[in-house]
């Protein structure tokens, strides 16, 4: 019904929830409606996460976002009771589940491959979760023994070859869309990096075909929603190279179906689940 979108703030968390809470008011004011009429709100956000407490333990690509409490913050921003807050592979899996291309799959994962790389796992019609809460952070699945080190501190995993953070840096410039291109244009520095990506993304693919033997994949994200041809196609030809020949049989990889407002539209249908009480699946 409205919308309101403006920049990140990189000087801290306090300054994310100012944000947050000015962009709710503005599209609010749009449709000349209150804090006081909304039934609920959901929040997407980066993990490691408490989704229930609403704690954010760590963020690597957001400064200062260590054990915060954004959805307390929020509350408190809007004047509310409770935020729903979640990984925002968590509430981009609920939208794909509930209004995209994984409806009416009960076993699948979600990836999006994008400035970083995430995903979320429903196994059995349930979101995994884990111990710890992190089943799903598969952007940090180790995928060689050596490699730039990551964000999270660690190294070889997917997200610090193949995300589109990590592609940039290692060709010196600030967008990937600019490695890709240069990649098509013979440039064999470019055209290593992607390869790199593309091999990385491979030995996730048949790993999680191998161990979680999921009957989808859906992959989202701005990387592989504008090269499809250096993240699907190479991970599909993995798992029918390498995989399990039944996982593979049983999996299909495809393209997510929400497009860039999938995080908002799942969070959107995350808060109308959970005010419905239809939220047991991925309590």
């Amino acid at each position: 019904m409205a919308r309101d979108e403006r920049a990140t703030p990189r000087t801290g968390p306090d300054d994310v929830v100012r944000a947050i809470g000015e962009s709710a008011r503005s599209a609010l004011a749009i449709v000349k409606a209150s804090v006081r009429e909304l039934s609920g709100v959901g929040c997407s956000a980066p993990g490691p996460l408490d989704h229930l407490l609403g704690i954010v333990h760590e963020a690597p690509n957001m400064p200062g976002f260590v054990d915060f409490p954004l959805g307390p913050g929020l509350a408190d921003a809007l004047g509310l009771k409770a935020i729903y807050l979640d990984r925002d592979t968590v509430m981009a899996a609920v939208g794909e589940a509930v209004a995209g291309a994984a409806r009416g799959a009960r076993d699948f994962i979600y990836i999006t491959i994008s400035t970083g790389i995430g995903g979320a796992i429903v196994s059995g019609g349930r979101l995994l979760r884990g111990a710890a809460n992190t089943a799903g952070e598969v952007g940090h699945f180790p995928v060689a023994f050596e490699g730039p080190r990551c964000g999270c501190g660690s190294y070889g995993c997917v997200e610090s070859l193949a995300a589109g953070r990590f592609i940039a840096e290692a060709f010196g410039v600030d967008d990937a869309a600019v490695v890709f291109a240069a990649a098509e244009a013979n440039d064999p520095r470019a055209q290593s990096i992607i390869a790199r990506a593309e091999k990385a993304l491979g030995n996730l693919a048949v790993g999680l075909a191998n161990a979680i033997s999921p009957a989808l994949i859906v992959v989202g994200g701005s990387i592989a929603e504008h090269e499809p041809g250096h993240t699907l196609e190479p991970m599909r030809g993995a798992i029918a190279a390498r995989a399990f020949k039944v996982a593979a049989a049983a999996v299909r990889i495809v393209p997510a179906a929400l497009g860039r407002d999938v995080g908002m539209l799942g969070a959107v249908i995350y808060a109308r689940e959970r005010l419905a009480g239809r939220d047991e699946w991925f309590r």
